[in-house]
């Protein structure tokens, strides 16, 4: 059982190379059929009136921000229980970060958000949070939903309604050179993320300094390459999500056996889970250590995501003025400092087969018990 040889990103079939072969003999590299192709099939899968594709999920948030209005000091509410890559965005237009604490639970916002001008929810490990999709008190909401394209909320995609963006990473479920789309329902959001996208020049027009309506754009195209892959393999998100799902479940039931912590989702969500977290109960970093080093000794990879919540973290300018709350952020300090996630991104336990994921079974329920 070699548990943490690379199986992810998925091999590119003979289809699947051929296509690219094509594209790239096309000549056509950016601005092609294929990224329209790809924000057609997003408006399907999520249901979402407004599709619009770019090189990476990080490119994707820093355009909505500057779409939804984010400039420099804008307060923006943002979990600290997240990748960097959730609040970089904002950082580089200057917003003002209000980091928040996570619920115990879904470990995403709660509804105790931060008096700010703006929200940056995260679907943290497909995790949908709970949040209304588009507006808190009155407040525009933006989600990082990096990691939960195959995920729904009450029984609708969970990008059906609201801005989100997502990401085709190689470790996400659907696995490209990099990539990302904005998904809204608001079509003057859609409209300004055309415009961003391509050095702030309307979509349509030709490109030239005279043609450039907003200081904020980017070079922030996708290629036709890494498009034409995200297209072919949004037609198998629905497999990689129900096996997500399902070894997910078994794992969690083992979890529940051996009577250790592990991150839930609320009823009306069904997460395509993107990581496995768990830990000792109460979060005890010290018997957390314990469970991950006997693991590893067993063949069983781990890695420890977010160890360093970003309210710490010296490149977001941590510190109390950052928090809310005199008492901190309690949860996600815990949470950071211990629990663990199984598995690793280049072999995540969606990709162990039946008999594997049954042994890893049989040891935590063992190893917990000891």
């Amino acid at each position: 059982m070699d548990l943490g040889q690379r199986r992810w990103p998925p091999e590119p079939d003979e289809g699947e190379l051929k296509l690219l072969t094509e594209v790239a003999r096309s000549r056509l590299w950016t601005d092609g059929p294929w990224t329209a192709e790809v924000e057609r099939r997003m408006e399907r899968l999520t249901g979402a009136p407004h599709a619009v594709a770019f090189n990476s999920c990080t490119s994707a948030l820093h355009a909505a921000l500057h779409a939804m209005g984010c400039v420099r000091g804008t307060r923006v509410a943002v979990p600290a229980l997240t990748f960097a890559g959730t609040a970089t965005g904002a950082a580089h237009i200057g917003a003002d970060l209000v980091f928040a604490d996570v619920r115990p639970d879904t470990l995403t916002l709660g509804t105790d958000v931060p008096d700010t001008e703006l929200v940056l929810a995260v679907d943290l490990h497909g995790v949908p949070h709970e949040l209304d999709r588009t507006r808190v008190a009155g407040r525009p909401v933006l989600t990082d939903a990096c990691q939960s394209i195959g995920s729904t909320l009450d029984g609708r995609h969970v990008g059906a309604t609201g801005t989100h963006a997502w990401s085709f990473s190689s470790a996400k479920l659907i696995a490209a050179p990099d990539g990302g789309a904005v998904t809204t329902d608001d079509a003057g959001i859609a409209g300004r993320l055309r415009e961003l996208r391509d050095y702030g020049v309307p979509a349509g027009e030709s490109r030239s300094n005279g043609a450039v309506v907003w200081a904020g754009g980017h070079n922030w195209r996708p290629t036709e390459l890494t498009m034409a892959m995200v297209a072919h393999r949004l037609e198998r998100l629905d497999r990689w999500a129900a096996r997500a799902r399902q070894v997910a479940a078994r794992v969690h039931r083992s979890l529940d056996r051996a009577g250790l912590w592990r991150q839930s989702a609320g009823g009306a969500a069904r997460p395509a889970w993107h990581k496995i977290r768990f830990g000792a109960p109460g979060w005890d970093r010290g018997r957390t250590d314990e469970i991950e080093r006997s693991l590893n000794e067993a063949g069983i990879p781990t890695h420890r995501w977010g160890l360093v919540p970003l309210h710490r973290h010296p490149a977001f300018g941590g510190g109390p003025d950052k928090v809310t709350g005199s008492g901190g952020l309690p949860v996600t300090e815990a949470v950071a400092a211990g629990t663990v996630c199984l598995g690793t991104e280049a072999a995540p336990p969606m990709t162990w087969n039946d008999d594997e994921v049954a042994q890893v079974c049989r040891i935590l329920e063992t190893m917990a018990g000891s």
